[in-house]
């Protein structure tokens, strides 16, 4: 049996995935109590649960503002997390390999869609890291784990892509080894980088909300720090 097989269906393997699952349930789980504490010491209770849920679904599916500030950056930042989010769960290698660890499975796409959404998520993805190279703005705001998580999906991509092709000129059980190790790490680090958005960012708009109320008296309260006791109404 090829090493890449025994490895996609190791314990390893399942490791990575629930270490990925748990994590991100962690930080949501945190995430809520802590707005849920700063809630209470509000002493308010009145959430706009619906005003909230639109903003947070106009800024999932930006599709009126990606053209406002640097379209191509924000249109190619589009095509790559909407690729990474159709390709990784509905391949049928994916589906297969969660079937065997979990028991669960659902419809996969048929690959010509497939390969074409990977490519359109690899132009973009190099878009994206080309961008934060040379335009100076969002190099200063990179740092080097930004460049090698990007590194690292592209190369989980390209493998994956190469690896379906006929004409792969480099050998399949090896460019299947690095799928899967590639894999498995950008899964096992998730809940400890950036990525964590992808379940966090739903959250913002919730959280922007509970950040800007403030316990009884609080203002008096900043007041007093900044001025003294001598600080004046405005």
């Amino acid at each position: 049996m090829p090493a890449w097989v025994t490895l996609a269906k190791s314990p390893l393997s399942r490791f990575a995935m629930l270490l990925f699952a748990l994590g991100l349930l962690r930080l949501v789980l945190l995430s809520v109590w802590e707005m849920h504490a700063a809630l209470y010491r509000t002493h308010r209770r009145e959430i706009p649960l619906t005003r909230l849920l639109i903003e947070s679904l106009a800024w999932l599916f930006p599709m009126t503002r990606l053209y406002r500030a640097r379209a191509g950056y924000s249109l190619a930042s589009f095509t790559f997390h909407l690729g990474i989010l159709i390709v990784t769960p509905f391949l049928g290698n994916h589906v297969d390999l969660f079937r065997d660890h979990f028991g669960l499975a659902w419809p996969a796409l048929l690959k010509p869609v497939l390969d074409i959404l990977t490519l359109l998520t690899l132009a973009a993805g190099a878009y994206l890291l080309l961008s934060r190279v040379y335009n100076r703005a969002s190099r200063k705001l990179s740092n080097t784990p930004d460049y090698l998580l990007l590194a690292l999906i592209l190369c989980i991509f390209c493998s994956g892509f190469l690896s379906g092709q006929s004409w792969n000129p480099i050998p399949y059980d090896g460019l299947m080894l690095l799928h899967i190790i590639s894999g498995m790490l950008l899964l096992a680090i998730i809940p400890f980088t950036k990525i964590a958005h992808c379940v966090l960012y739903p959250l913002v708009r919730l959280g922007t909300f509970v950040a800007w109320q403030f316990p009884p008296q609080a203002g008096k309260e900043v007041v007093q720090r900044l001025h003294g006791s001598e600080g004046r109404r405005i």
